[in-house]
């Protein structure tokens, strides 16, 4: 009867235990990548909220609304073209009055579409 000498059978448990230890390391770093692009879409739709509620309070004080907004939440109140500035604001505030209410939209600066990150419709007056 032939035996099989220990040490092959140890190499094969190890090539085995690093094969099932790769894989588990391939479906954690998935994982880290899909939670990292969560928190930054988080991050973005938060900025988004914020930015519409500082144009809705503008627009309900009758104050002129920015239009654009750093990350940090600061307006762009420069009255430079956009070529011309060293810092382009982040986030581009759009809005359109119909009769009582006004439609705000906020969409990334990057974006050429215009694509709004968050709609807020806020009535131009309070409600008696």
């Amino acid at each position: 009867m032939k035996t099989v000498p220990k040490s092959r059978l140890l190499l094969l448990e190890l090539v085995i235990d690093f094969i099932i230890f790769a894989l588990c390391a391939v479906v954690c770093a998935a994982l880290l990548f899909q939670a990292r692009t969560m928190s930054d879409e988080s991050t973005r739709l938060t900025q988004a909220v914020y930015i519409a509620q500082d144009a809705a309070e503008r627009v309900r004080a009758g104050e002129t609304v920015y239009g654009g907004y750093f990350a940090d939440g600061r307006p762009d109140t420069s009255d430079l073209d956009p070529l011309l500035k060293s810092t382009l604001p982040d986030y581009r505030v759009t809005y359109r009055e119909e009769g009582d209410s006004v439609e705000i939209g906020v969409c990334p600066y990057s974006d050429p579409e215009g694509t709004p990150v968050y709609t807020l419709t806020v009535w131009k007056e309070a409600a008696p």
